[in-house]
C-alpha cells in the first residue's frame, strides 16, 4: 500500500511539473463604438478596432528551447460576422514555431515585420479606431501587414532587434509575381525608440510594389513626441510619400493623443489628416474612448468621430 501511495505520489509530481512546462491561454477583444467616418454622413455601430478571439502557447522543450503556437480568429462584434467573409478563419495569426537563444522563427500566417517594426507603432492608434493613420504609415495600401505562408525569424538583444520574413509567393490562397520579402530593424533603450522597416510585397504591376518607413519617438515623461517618414511604389507606378508627426501624454488614468501626416502620390497631396482622441483606462482590461479625425484632402464629410468601449480578456 505504501508503495502504492508513493508511486502515486511520484507520478502526480511528474505531471505538475510536466504540465508547468506548456502553457495554453485564451485571449481576445471586444470593441464596438458609435461612429461616423470620413467621406460619409451615415453613423453606425462598429468595431473601434479588430474584435477577436485566440489561443496561443508554448512548451518548455528544455536547454533553452521551447516550442509554441499562436492562432487567432477576427470578427465583427456589431453581427459575430467573419470580418474577411469566410475566406479563412484563423485570419489574425496562425502560426507554429521555436524559441531560444538563437531568436524566434515562426512558420504560417504572421504580421510583416516591418509593420510591427515601425508602420504599426508609429500610430498612436495603432491602425485603430476612426483616428487612425494606416493610411499615412502603409503608404496609401502599400503595406500588406501580413503574409500567408511565412517563414519570420526574430531577434533581441541589448535593446535591438532584427527581423526578417519572407513567404511563398503561390499558395491556396494567394499568387504573387515573386516571394515577399520583408525585414526590420529597431532600438528600444530608456526614453528613446527607433525603427526602419523595408517591405517587397511580391505584387508587381507598372512597378514592383515596395516600400521604406522610419519611425522615432522620444519619452520626455509628461510627453512622448514622435515622428514618421515613408517612401515606396505603388502597383501603378506612382511613388507614394508619407510623413507623421504624434505626440501622447498621460492624462490621469488615461492618455490623450494627437497626430497629423501626409501623403503624397508623385508629389500631388492625396491626404492630409489630423486626429485627436482620449483613451481613458477603467481597468487594465477596459477602456472608454472618444476620437476625432479630419482629412481636408476628402472629396467630401472631411470630418469623422468614434465613442466606443474596449474590453480585452
Amino acid at each position: 500500500m505504501k508503495k502504492s501511495l508513493l508511486a502515486l505520489a511520484a507520478l502526480t509530481a511528474f505531471a505538475g511539473v510536466a504540465s508547468a512546462q506548456s502553457s495554453v491561454t485564451l485571449y481576445g477583444r471586444v470593441d464596438l463604438s458609435v461612429n461616423k467616418g470620413i467621406g460619409t454622413d451615415a453613423k453606425s455601430l462598429s468595431n473601434g478596432s479588430g474584435s477577436r478571439l485566440g489561443l496561443r502557447g508554448t512548451e518548455d522543450l528544455g536547454g533553452g528551447l521551447s516550442a509554441l503556437f499562436n492562432i487567432e480568429h477576427r470578427f465583427n462584434a456589431d453581427t459575430g460576422a467573419d470580418s474577411t467573409g469566410n475566406v479563412r478563419f484563423w485570419n489574425g495569426r496562425s502560426l507554429v514555431g521555436l524559441r531560444g537563444g538563437f531568436g524566434q522563427v515562426v512558420f504560417g500566417r504572421e504580421y510583416t515585420t516591418s509593420f510591427l517594426g515601425t508602420q504599426l507603432w508609429a500610430d498612436p492608434w495603432g491602425w485603430d479606431t476612426i483616428a487612425n493613420q494606416a493610411g499615412i504609415t502603409g503608404l496609401g495600401g502599400i503595406a500588406k501587414v501580413r503574409n500567408d505562408s511565412s517563414v519570420t525569424y526574430n531577434i533581441a538583444a541589448g535593446g535591438f532587434s532584427f527581423g526578417i520574413q519572407t513567404a511563398e509567393a503561390t499558395d491556396a490562397i494567394n499568387t504573387f509575381a515573386s516571394k515577399p520579402l520583408n525585414f526590420n530593424v529597431g532600438y528600444a533603450g530608456g526614453p528613446l525608440r527607433a525603427s526602419f522597416g523595408y517591405e517587397k510585397t511580391g505584387r508587381e504591376g507598372a512597378a514592383d510594389e515596395k516600400m521604406w518607413s522610419a519611425a522615432v519617438s522620444y519619452d520626455l515623461g509628461f510627453m512622448k513626441p514622435g515622428f514618421y517618414y515613408g517612401r515606396g511604389d505603388a502597383l501603378n507606378g506612382a511613388e507614394h510619400k508619407g510623413w507623421m508627426i504624434t505626440a501622447t501624454a498621460p492624462l490621469g488614468a488615461g492618455e490623450f493623443r494627437a497626430s497629423y501626416g501626409n501623403l503624397k502620390a508623385n508629389d500631388t497631396s492625396v491626404s492630409k489628416r489630423l486626429a485627436l482622441g482620449c483613451h481613458y483606462s477603467m481597468s487594465k482590461r477596459t477602456t472608454l474612448y472618444v476620437d476625432f479625425a479630419n482629412d481636408s484632402e476628402a472629396a467630401n464629410n472631411k470630418s469623422g468621430y468614434d465613442v466606443g468601449i474596449k474590453h480585452n480578456f
